[in-house]
């Protein structure tokens, strides 16, 4: 099927028709609502329907920005409001401003061309992928059964380090899929789910971890961008970095404390996941990594924990 916009022949999907008979709800996790729209249309050949991202399957869900997702937003036919879908549907305003612009343009470009990029948005996906378990606030889950008749999974929710609902101002659920499990087990937060849901313990790193990712979601990624370069350059000041053209000059003190920081705080973020000393050693997750302004960040969260660190240890203040 074809359309015409501003003047341009335009292609249809068969996910467009479908998608249009059931949208996407306010807020709802996108990742979520196309594993909710493959239930609803059983009756289509998968691979027809999912023929937009290349494959039948969900694929990696512990990324922040899923080649799902990605495929869906930038399909011929949602090119032109695809920002908002991420914004709204993605949290793409807590990681968009972490990625350089070319870099992005670079992987949406294998999108759109339908190449499987080289490599993650970002790099230090795989190893936190223990720290993206399915979180949900339990009297959102009650409020949207009322308003819309189903129980989604909110798009702010699950990002990594938000931990409590900003609606109800209550500590979220986790919910960990077991091995071979995905969403499309549970596109929407079930009985089952409620009943395993264990409710993240709020303490003073979450606290200041959800404190900080809010302020994220709240100003545009250029603004975010462009505050990157200023906090890096402020942490490596209060640390007494020296910067050469080639390297960064840090005492081994810092670099050596935060290496025992980074693995005892992805731990106590996650106690059952994997033990994360075993990662706290690759030289992409050193401090002076996370601080350099030509080198990009492995992970927003890891470079938060950063922030907090050189709070915690300088005279540095994270606005």
């Amino acid at each position: 099927m074809t359309y015409f916009v501003r003047g341009k022949v335009m292609n249809t999907h068969i996910i467009d028709h479908y998608a249009a008979q059931i949208p996407i709800l306010p807020g709802e996790y996108l990742p979520a609502y196309l594993s909710r729209l493959r239930k609803m249309t059983s009756g289509v050949d998968p691979r027809r329907l999912m023929s937009f991202s290349g494959s039948a399957q969900l694929g990696k869900l512990h990324q922040l920005f899923p080649r799902v997702a990605s495929c869906f937003a930038y399909r011929e036919s949602a090119r032109e409001y695809s920002g908002v879908l991420l914004k709204e549907h993605l949290g793409s305003r807590f990681w968009r401003g972490f990625v350089g612009e070319q870099a992005y343009r670079e992987h949406i470009k294998c999108v759109k061309s339908r190449v499987k990029s080289k490599r993650s948005v970002f790099e230090g996906e795989e190893i936190l992928d223990g720290l993206k378990p399915m979180k949900f606030c339990a009297d959102c889950r009650v409020a949207d059964i009322e308003k819309y008749g189903v129980p989604i999974w909110h798009a702010t929710h699950q990002i990594t380090s938000i931990y409590l609902c900003a609606v109800h101002s209550k500590p979220l659920l986790s919910f960990q899929l077991k091995l071979g499990e995905t969403l499309l087990d549970y596109p929407v937060i079930n009985d089952e789910v409620l009943s395993l849901g264990i409710e993240i313990k709020s303490d003073e790193l979450r606290n200041w971890l959800n404190n900080q990712s809010r302020q994220l979601l709240s100003i545009s990624s250029e603004d975010n961008r462009n505050r990157l370069k200023d906090v890096k350059s402020s942490m490596a000041s209060a640390m007494g970095a020296r910067v050469t053209t080639r390297n960064m000059h840090l005492d081994i003190t810092y670099r050596l404390e935060w290496r025992k920081y980074l693995s005892d705080a992805l731990t106590r973020l996650c106690p059952s996941a994997q033990n994360y000393a075993l990662f706290s050693d690759k030289a992409s997750l050193g401090l002076p990594q996370q601080l350099k302004l030509t080198v990009p960040v492995r992970h927003p969260l890891v470079f938060l924990l950063a922030m907090k660190f050189a709070e915690d240890a300088t005279e540095f203040k994270a606005s």
